[in-house]
């Protein structure tokens, strides 16, 4: 996917809260905003949001001194996700559908969001969106698709989102792999906060290679290339995720809540909705 007018105006907000979150002086924080604008600036439009982002955080990880720039958040989240955990097994057996179920679970966790979302009372937001329906027409695809798979190749998106993860992937019975970051980047989940999440006792864990958002491809290492290249299926978490792999073909899965108003239009849904897209075959 390639950058829009409004994907500028998104990566320069959560550069700017960055920034003012950092408790650093005026001028330091000046100076690294004209760093991240002159990566804006230069950037390639036909890069992918996330891939942009990831030189956005570089930099601003570089000036302001902090590797992890959104520790304390992902703290909070993990806590918060993991007190619902009982809730949660206890919601995705409610369903008449216990795929459907687990898949909207899984995405009703992907309100988790530094960037788009700053406040929300988690728990409210899992019981309306769980009521939704399961937009993007592509769960009997995934239903017979899973039915057939070697194993589920699952990348992941958020801390947090990892309870939701976990709590889907105990209800499926087969091998999944669960790929996460080799370094903080936004949010997004680690090794680390992947054991924390408790997913080594349902899945097993790899990394990509990459501390990117999403998963572009030429920064991950060869050995998570080549187990994409032999997965037969892959569920796909998240935006980031959507942005970086909206090219790899029909056994992809997109998994998300919609909280871009790019992506609605991309996927013809509404703001706030559960999609499940299978990506487009290749060409």
């Amino acid at each position: 996917m390639k950058c829009y007018p409004e994907c500028y105006q998104c990566l320069t907000r959560q550069a700017v809260k960055v920034a003012n979150s950092s408790g650093l002086s005026q001028e330091i924080q000046i100076q690294a905003l004209k760093k991240v604008f002159a990566v804006l600036s230069d950037s390639d439009p036909s890069l992918s949001p996330s891939a942009i982002a990831g030189e956005t955080n570089r930099v601003l990880m570089e000036i302001l001194g902090v590797e992890d720039l959104y520790l304390a958040e992902k703290r909070d989240n993990h806590e918060l996700a993991l007190s619902y955990l009982p809730d949660l097994r206890n919601l995705v057996h409610t369903g008449e559908d216990l795929l459907e179920q687990g898949l909207k679970i899984s995405a009703a966790g992907n309100v988790i969001d530094v960037i788009h979302v700053d406040d929300y009372d988690l728990w409210h937001e899992v019981q309306t969106t769980v009521d939704q329906d399961l937009l993007g027409g592509s769960l009997e695809k995934f239903r017979e698709k899973i039915s057939g798979a070697h194993h589920l190749l699952y990348l992941a998106d958020n801390v947090g989102e990892t309870i939701f993860d976990r709590v889907f992937i105990e209800t499926l019975d087969m091998p999944v792999i669960y790929a996460v970051k080799s370094g903080p980047i936004l949010n997004d989940a680690t090794r680390q906060d992947a054991l924390a999440a408790g997913i080594d006792q349902v899945a097993e864990i790899v990394e990509t290679g990459s501390r990117t958002p999403g998963t572009v491809l030429e920064g991950c290492s060869a050995e998570f290339r080549e187990l994409l290249e032999r997965s037969d299926l892959v569920l796909s978490k998240g935006q980031a995720n959507y942005e970086t792999m909206d090219e790899q073909g029909d056994k992809v899965f997109f998994l998300l809540r919609l909280k871009c108003p790019v992506l609605c239009r991309q996927l013809d849904a509404p703001l706030g909705s559960l999609v499940l897209k299978q990506g487009s075959p290749q060409l």
